[in-house]
């Protein structure tokens, strides 16, 4: 049985993780994130084609000059896309995906490409200066040799590939993106309903609510839409939200019935759950 790091007689791009010489299509070019990976590949690969969905459309023969093929399209244009250039693609070559999330892009290229498929999800939005210290998702989708090839590329370039089942990567998603994004719209509503108002209060409002709404502006940046299709896409979304919101709801019934020692012992609970995993968080 082949180790991970054996390429089974893979040869070609090599075993260095190097890109000279490959030859690397990026559909969705124009947006951000494709056009932060053409700055980042283009150096690095020996040729670099794109396209775009809207204005330049990838032709059969585009596609297939392609070794490696990566889609930064919306994670609901993926599978339009693979219904397009899949009878196209390289059996020898690799589709690989950037969308912050897995299971739904990979049944799409697993459905129609030719070749290898791998599940990418970069951490990190297009203000990254480089690839160093960030963490990328890889999930496996057919085939071993592109999957570690990439993760040697990534390590070369300085970024920290994590290696994770496309159910699990939902899951932590559903958790860490999901949850937070509509949670920090849902304190930023109830602000707007209260009549907060930032210009006025900011000042006077103490450092770690100013953060909260630091974190909001930031979030905010961001088209609405890409938050919302996130969160309509990923499987384990709703149930996030819906913990969540039993959560609130439970101080709710606490502060209605003046329940001093329910609202203790939520906040203790919640307190050594974090103090048991300090050394992970402060890491």
């Amino acid at each position: 049985m082949n180790s991970e790091d054996d390429f089974g007689g893979f040869t070609w791009p090599g075993h260095s993780g190097s890109a000279a010489g490959l030859t690397v299509g990026i559909i969705g070019a124009q947006g951000r994130m494709g056009a932060w990976l053409r700055r980042l590949l283009e150096p690095a690969v020996g040729r670099l084609l794109t396209a775009d969905v809207r204005s330049e459309p990838a032709t059969p023969q585009w596609v297939a000059s392609c070794q490696m093929i990566i889609l930064a399209v919306p994670v609901d244009a993926v599978e339009r896309v693979m219904e397009q250039i899949g009878p196209h693609t390289d059996p020898e070559g690799v589709v690989v995906d950037i969308s912050s999330l897995k299971q739904v892009p990979l049944a799409s290229m697993l459905a129609h490409a030719r070749g290898e498929v791998v599940g990418a999800h970069p951490l990190f939005g297009p203000g990254a200066d480089s690839l160093k210290d960030q963490v990328v998702f890889l999930s496996e989708g057919r085939g071993r040799r592109w999957l570690t090839w990439l993760k040697r590329f990534l390590r070369n370039q300085g970024a920290r590939p994590v290696v994770m089942a496309p159910e699990r990567h939902d899951q932590l998603m559903a958790q860490v993106q999901t949850m937070r994004h509509l949670l920090l719209y849902a304190f930023g509503w109830s602000l707007m309903k209260m009549g907060y108002s930032p210009e006025e209060d900011g000042d006077i409002s103490g450092p770690w609510f100013r953060e909260l709404l630091s974190l909001l502006a930031r979030q905010s940046v961001q088209p609405a839409e890409l938050y919302a299709d996130l969160a309509l896409n990923n499987p384990g979304g709703l149930d996030a939200v819906r913990t969540l919101l039993q959560g609130l709801g439970s101080m709710v019934t606490a502060l209605e019935g003046k329940d001093r020692g329910a609202l203790v012992s939520t906040m203790e609970e919640v307190g050594a759950f974090i103090k048991n995993s300090r050394s992970a968080l402060c890491a």
